[in-house]
């Protein structure tokens, strides 16, 4: 293609200068907007195939039916949105997951700002994780934090209970899933040098590949060969 054609091609997809003019939203609007944002989630379903929406939406409705009604709409491939009747139910459908479809992980957002959905990066989500083969000095709480600080963001560390502890501590944490999951520590303790190994194991793992460590797919669907054998 000639310069001079690309020029007029340029020209041709040039903003006017009509639809240069900025459209300020007047504060009764945004406040009417931000209301929605905090009855609303937006997820996003973790699996290599396309999502059967209308399933999807039955089991979903189903299954959040206890916490309150919702009503779904997709928003893109394998993306919903959840819009509550009150920010309680969704508050509710927020901290009690990780929640799947089909074994395939959702993956939710809160909307912030101006909640605009390509800026969702649908990268973390919270997992309670069993911290297995501790020693006893790290059979604290204060320890426990700072183990859990080693696997991802702290939500939650149970109470004082010690109902677990000796066999496994428990912690809540937000992880980043684009990255391979953490399925071990290795623990230095004291002067010695010695290792210590400590085992991960995660509650309600969904679709999850042995080959690469990441969520979203399992090894049937990992593309290496070499990694499957």
């Amino acid at each position: 293609m000639r310069t001079k054609e690309l020029a007029r091609l340029c020209e041709n997809l040039s903003i006017r200068d009509e639809d240069s003019e900025i459209h300020q939203i007047y504060e009764g609007l945004e406040r009417d907007g931000v209301e929605d944002a905090n009855h609303c989630l937006v997820g996003k379903v973790l699996s290599s195939r396309r999502v059967n929406r209308e399933a999807f939406k039955s089991v979903i409705e189903q299954l959040w039916s206890p916490f309150g009604t919702v009503d779904i709409e997709v928003v893109g491939e394998n993306i919903f949105m959840f819009y509550f009747n009150n920010p309680i139910d969704q508050d509710r459908i927020w901290n009690r997951g990780p929640w799947h479809f089909d074994r395939s992980l959702i993956v939710l957002e809160k909307p912030e700002g101006t909640g605009h959905i390509s800026q969702f990066s649908f990268s973390r989500a919270k997992f309670w994780v069993q911290i297995h083969d501790i020693p006893i000095i790290c059979m604290n709480r204060r320890m426990a934090r700072w183990l859990a600080e080693q696997i991802g963001e702290v939500i939650d560390i149970p109470t004082e209970s010690r109902d677990c502890w000796g066999k496994f501590l428990k912690v809540k944490v937000s992880i980043d899933i684009s990255r391979p999951l953490k399925r071990w520590l290795r623990l230095k303790l004291d002067k010695s040098g010695n290792i210590v190994m400590i085992g991960l194991k995660y509650e309600r793992l969904p679709k999850f590949c042995y080959a690469c460590g990441r969520i979203g797919h399992s090894i049937s669907d990992f593309s290496d060969v070499e990694a499957k054998k």
